[in-house]
């Protein structure tokens, strides 16, 4: 792949670019589903090609092709030459990069077990167990589902200033649910991955997991009661919060958004560049942001992103002021940043890389109550929110309205009735300055490859956030 990566870059310079990077990307997929005991989905994925990105006149041009071969190289570096050429004409700003430097590695993810080395059989067996442990609840229950999927993906990567960079990750996620009918029909679902093998099949509980679902499954069909709609104390579990993180924090702070490069998906971002260094109150002085792809295991970590550049821990929000933005190597360029933050990212070979969320969770508080149990005995009176249902948010990142799967009423430090259709609504500085109380006990969970941007060419990104059990004053909550 090496000589490959040196072949591209040295078309490249003969033919007079500024700069030029040769990305090869693929990867190996396999999901399997049941449904209700049956199989409902099966299959193996390959996907694999390069990509050539180059800079000339000023202007970025890409090009790619799905055939790794040095017969096809000069037609792709052509290709992309001539697109760079024909946009420098149109540009209003030529293309400037962030200085970085020389990196010459290999990188592997760690792992105990490869997956795809694992018996289907064994796989089938553990999926066909959790469902009947779902069955056994009774008829209430008229859909079952299970599945697990595993994702290995490799990236090699060479630019003209000299970095080499290979890079492999493996991916490991796992999922059951339930949907109940009684007195209406209510769903629930835990899905997680994290960066490990078939060793986090075992980690996960496939059997406490259906159990799990089942029996709230079928409380939220018979005993829960729709919320009254009022503004109190709102508590969120670590996942349902680091959901509310990716749509309210992690989003508005990719930069290319807050240059309107990037408009799809709801929009671009309220936290634009004047904001930054000028003691922009983001939330109460709790909250601290953090955006960190260097934790293993979790769905985000990478040593290097998709630019070659070594990936590193800062604060997006600290201490409640708006401290910095999600960048690669040109946006950060633009605000003046001697390095970027290392946020550039592709989920295809045939894609050009996107300032991309990673690993970003709320820090939890060293003084804080211990664990949900007495952050729940410290609230007089609210709601606890448990796992994500639905989300809607504005063009601008500010005004949100997010529902859980399933919640509790709080009543003088203790749960209460099960609520179910509850639904959450806030201006987003407004949400986070309501933050007063955190628990020590923190997690951060994977949220699989669905985060997407990029349209129309969309790249899903697989993305980790969350952090304490965090309540928060003052909020809407209503039933839908």
């Amino acid at each position: 792949m090496e000589d490959i990566i040196n072949f591209a870059l040295k078309k490249a310079e003969s033919k007079n670019v500024n700069f030029a990077e040769v990305r090869i990307f693929g990867y190996d997929s396999e999901v399997i589903a049941l449904r209700n005991s049956e199989i409902d989905q099966i299959g193996r994925a390959y996907n694999t090609g390069y990509g050539v990105r180059v800079i000339k006149n000023g202007a970025w041009g890409f090009a790619s092709s799905a055939d790794i071969s040095k017969e096809t190289i000069d037609e792709v570096v052509n290709n992309a030459i001539k697109e760079a050429e024909a946009t420098s004409k149109v540009i209003k700003r030529p293309v400037e990069l962030s200085e970085e430097p020389i990196i010459k590695d290999h990188y592997k993810t760690p792992f105990k077990i490869d997956p795809f080395e694992v018996d289907f059989e064994e796989k089938l067996e553990i999926l066909k167990k959790a469902d009947e442990i779902i069955a056994e609840k009774g008829d209430v229950i008229k859909v079952r589902q299970t599945n697990m999927s595993f994702y290995k993906v490799y990236l090699n990567y060479g630019n003209t200033d000299g970095t080499r960079i290979e890079q492999e990750e493996l991916f490991t996620g796992a999922g059951v649910s339930a949907t109940a009918i009684a007195n209406d029909n209510q769903r629930r679902e835990i899905k997680l991955y994290e960066m490990r093998g078939f060793e986090y099949i075992d980690m996960y509980n496939f059997e406490e997991k259906a159990e799990k679902v089942a029996q709230e499954a079928i409380v939220l069909a018979t005993e829960a009661v729709a919320p009254k709609q009022q503004k109190t104390a709102f508590i969120l579990e670590p996942f349902q919060l680091g959901l509310t993180i990716h749509e309210s924090c992690g989003h508005p702070t990719e930069l290319d958004r807050v240059l309107g490069w990037e408009a799809d998906f709801a929009g671009t971002s309220f936290l634009t560049l004047e904001k930054l260094g000028k003691n922009y109150q983001y939330g109460s002085e709790k909250v601290n942001l953090v955006n960190d792809p260097t934790i293993p295991y979790v769905l985000g970590h990478e040593k290097y992103d998709h630019e070659g550049v070594e990936t590193k821990r800062f604060y997006v929000v600290k201490n409640g002021i708006f401290n910095d933005y999600q960048t690669d190597r040109q946006t950060a360029k633009i605000i003046g940043k001697e390095h970027s933050n290392g946020n550039a990212r592709i989920a295809r070979y045939n894609r050009v890389p996107l300032v991309r969320m990673s690993n970003l969770y709320l820090e939890a508080d060293s003084e804080g109550p211990k664990d949900i149990d007495e952050l729940i005995a410290e609230t007089k009176e609210g709601i606890y929110g448990i796992n994500w249902k639905s989300h809607s948010i504005d063009d601008k990142r500010t005004n949100f309205q997010f529902s859980v799967q399933l919640a509790y009423e709080i009543k003088n430090g203790e749960l209460g009735r099960p609520l179910k259709n509850t639904i959450y609504q806030a201006v987003t500085p407004e949400f986070w300055g309501g933050l007063d109380l955190m628990t020590k006990e923190w997690r951060i969970e994977g949220l699989g490859p669905s985060c997407g941007k990029g349209a129309p060419h969309t790249q899903a990104m697989w993305v980790s956030h969350g952090g304490p059990y965090a309540r928060f004053q003052g909020v809407n909550i209503f039933s839908g």
